[in-house]
């Protein structure tokens, strides 16, 4: 993915001090797991603290950890959660994220923060979007083989007929005639008409706000829900480019989540497994033309020197050590976790810094046995 496609990415890419920490966190919207969640989350708070025993003061050590402490007890804080969290320390900066979708619980400290999880979560072959589409409302979801969760754009993106159309809602139209000298009314169109119309309408301005909040910065593929009439409506009137011609006739509201689900899943499962047979192919195709690399101290060398186009890493494997700056190569220890650097991290840094893009892939998808592939500009 290119970092400046994403807020958040960009700014933690941003970050240039150190040390580094990186805690992500899987919440609960309901009891009782949600009520688990602060202790989980101190245990990770206090694995961090430990991590920093070696090399810190204790004076440091409470500066550093402040803003972990202080959460603990918000109650603002943990009322906003979603499906994770993921949070990310300095000296000088504290960001938190809350995420629409569950991540392993981790608390590294290391001298880059920890981004595949996250980057998995944005930029990944198996994940993708749904859209459900009614006469009133539409919803969107985001997930994955295993599951899907709403996602809130906010209260400034309307997704009910009644808010984006509000006082605008089609009237029917007549007009006056004498015929037999008896005035009457005559509707120009039927109600069915108007309602139709007003459904073009909403389905335009709902295809314009998910293009903007939802498709555009995530580039995921997106399914559309609903019954054949509404799903040609939408076709028709729909300028986003993610929206899949192959679709789920049926009544959203029909289909408990498991349905929606395994229904969405038998659309997304072909088109994985085509996308990943392109990229295995694309990555071959440069690797013939001595455009491809999979060994990691060859990928470092060309992403220090800019090389790289796109990098893909495995989303289950860690390549203890880190990028060293001043010999540009990549070097290894043996240290575990939680005070470990992962190379592969840190490639991911360095490319997009460098303006690369990088994909975080399950291992079924990489085009290599290696842990990291790239494909180089030139």
């Amino acid at each position: 993915m290119n970092a400046t496609m994403n807020p958040l990415v960009s700014q933690l890419l941003g970050v240039d001090t150190k040390p580094c920490l990186s805690l992500y966190l899987a919440t609960h919207r309901t009891q009782p797991e949600r009520r688990d969640d602060p202790t989980h989350f101190r245990v990770l708070v206090r694995t961090l603290a430990e991590s920093l025993e070696k090399d810190h003061t204790s004076t440091q050590i409470t500066s550093i950890m402040e803003p972990f402490n202080e959460l603990i007890h918000d109650e603002a804080f943990w009322n906003q959660r979603k499906e994770g969290i993921a949070m990310f320390r300095t000296p000088e900066t504290f960001v938190t994220h809350h995420l629409d979708r569950p991540v392993p619980d981790l608390a590294i400290v290391a001298n880059s923060f920890h981004l595949k999880p996250l980057l998995r979560l944005l930029e990944t072959t198996d994940r993708y979007h749904v859209l459900t589409l009614t006469s009133e409302r539409v919803r969107l979801y985001v997930g994955d083989r295993d599951g899907l969760s709403e996602v809130h754009l906010g209260p400034d993106v309307p997704l009910t007929i009644n808010k984006v159309l509000g006082s605008e809602l089609s009237e029917r139209h007549f007009t006056r005639s004498n015929s037999g000298n008896t005035p009457r009314s005559i509707p120009h169109s039927t109600i069915h008409d108007e309602e139709e119309i007003d459904l073009e309408r909403f389905f335009r301005i709902v295809d314009r706000s998910i293009t903007q909040h939802a498709s555009h910065p995530s580039g995921l593929p997106l399914i559309l829900v609903g019954l054949p009439e509404q799903v040609s409506t939408f076709m028709r009137v729909k300028h986003n480019p993610n929206v899949l011609l192959e679709s789920v006739a049926t009544f959203p509201e029909s289909l408990d989540m498991k349905e929606l689900v395994e229904r969405s899943w038998s659309i997304m499962e072909p088109y994985i497994q085509r996308q990943s047979m392109n990229l295995i192919a694309n990555y071959h195709e440069h690797a013939a033309h001595a455009r491809g690399l999979e060994h990691i101290n060859d990928i470092a060398t060309a992403a220090f020197a800019g090389r790289i186009d796109t990098l893909m890493v495995d989303a289950n494997r860690q390549v203890a050590g880190a990028l060293d700056l001043t010999r540009e190569c990549a070097v290894y220890n043996d240290a575990a976790q939680p005070a470990i650097s992962d190379v592969l991290d840190e490639l991911a840094l360095l490319v997009m810094r460098k303006g690369g893009k990088v994909l975080v892939l399950s291992t079924e998808h990489m085009p290599t046995t290696s842990a990291a592939a790239a494909i180089l500009r030139y």
